[in-house]
């Protein structure tokens, strides 16, 4: 399971499904479409805590659908209930390792398929197919990321109309960081078709990112510390940047990690730094204090709205780049082989 993908189901806290009668449909549909759109973040504190409270809330969510698909198989809103379903077996068997889950859901979409209503939203059920395998693709290890791209292509070039399209590129795009070429190809194919305004803000960071990969990264910034950084006086020493809020749960879960990281590998020769995204910097050299990071800090307290945020193009958390002693931008997502990134940077 890739990490975007964990971070987006730690995103996720255990609802319950409520307890009144049934009145209709629409309002049980309403009620099944608020447990997804209106559950909020969860601040849990370790890996463990936020899947088992992951796997608690899918428990309750895939209640809510089998009762629904059995109540009303007839209803319009059965289909899109045998497809969430579809995805919630299907990742909560990537998390169990529980291959049964797996082939129910294949099923269910199999069944999906042949039915006669369903004909016209081929499209549907070919995107759940898509973005169920999207779960099982690893950017850092390669496995299934090429798959993805020739899919991904496929769904496009099959449904070029499609509302999905855009958003379905700027993804599969994401995964090929360390080729640059090709997410950006993704990236210029999904900009055009990009209907909505957060959409196309996505996009234009994300290439904004891309257009920084290998060359010097010019920053320069007062830590909530005091301390002044210029990024050019910085050479000679890799350099790592970790993007981190307060409230952003899996960027907290990862502060320890970067705070060990720096210590373990070529600890003489990195020179870690944060950039937090927290609306209240009085509040941060506090919270720094109790995880115990002592390497420079910055934040402007206007969150994604920074000038400094904008300029670097990030929109997603947590993030963290590596530059080389040259000072160029190695790598724009080392979260999960940043110790072996660190080595080519020192080296270089």
């Amino acid at each position: 399971m890739t990490a975007r993908a964990w971070i987006g189901l730690c995103a996720l806290l255990l609802l319950g499904v409520p307890g009144d009668a049934r009145a209709d449909a629409n309002s049980d549909w309403q009620q099944i479409e608020a447990m997804e759109a209106n559950a909020p973040s969860a601040q849990w504190k370790t890996r463990a805590e936020a899947e088992s409270g992951t796997i608690a809330y899918l428990g309750k969510q895939e209640e809510a659908l089998r009762m629904f698909i059995a109540a009303y198989s007839g209803d319009a809103h059965a289909p899109d209930a045998k497809l969430r379903l579809a995805h919630l077996l299907a990742t909560r068997a990537d998390l169990d390792q529980n291959l049964r889950e797996r082939r129910e859901a294949e099923a269910i979409l199999d069944e999906l398929e042949s039915e006669p209503a369903m004909h016209d939203r081929r499209a549907d059920v070919e995107f759940a197919r898509l973005s169920i395998f999207m779960q099982r693709v690893d950017a850092v290890t390669g496995t299934n990321r090429d798959t993805l791209l020739e899919r991904a292509r496929a769904f496009a070039k099959e449904f070029p109309d499609d509302r999905r399209v855009a958003a379905l590129l700027a993804e599969v795009a994401s995964a090929f960081d360390d080729q640059p070429r090709t997410a950006r190809s993704l990236l210029e194919q999904a900009q055009p078709k990009a209907k909505t305004a957060e959409l196309q803000a996505r996009i234009g960071d994300d290439l904004k990112r891309l257009s920084l990969l290998g060359k010097p990264l010019d920053m320069q910034w007062t830590s909530v510390q005091g301390t002044r950084i210029d990024m050019g006086k910085l050479r000679g020493r890799v350099v790592l940047i970790y993007f981190f809020a307060s409230w952003s749960a899996p960027s907290i879960l990862e502060l320890d990690w970067v705070k060990q990281l720096a210590g373990t590998v070529y600890p003489e020769s990195i020179q870690p730094l944060g950039i937090c995204l927290d609306n209240d910097p009085v509040a941060v050299p506090s919270m720094l204090e109790d995880h115990g990071i002592t390497w420079p800090v910055y934040c402007d307290g206007r969150g994604w709205q920074g000038e400094l945020v904008r300029s670097l193009g990030i929109n997603a958390l947590p993030m963290l780049w590596i530059v080389d002693r040259h000072g160029n931008l190695l790598c724009l997502d080392a979260k999960q082989n940043a110790a072996a990134l660190i080595e080519k940077a020192a080296r270089q």
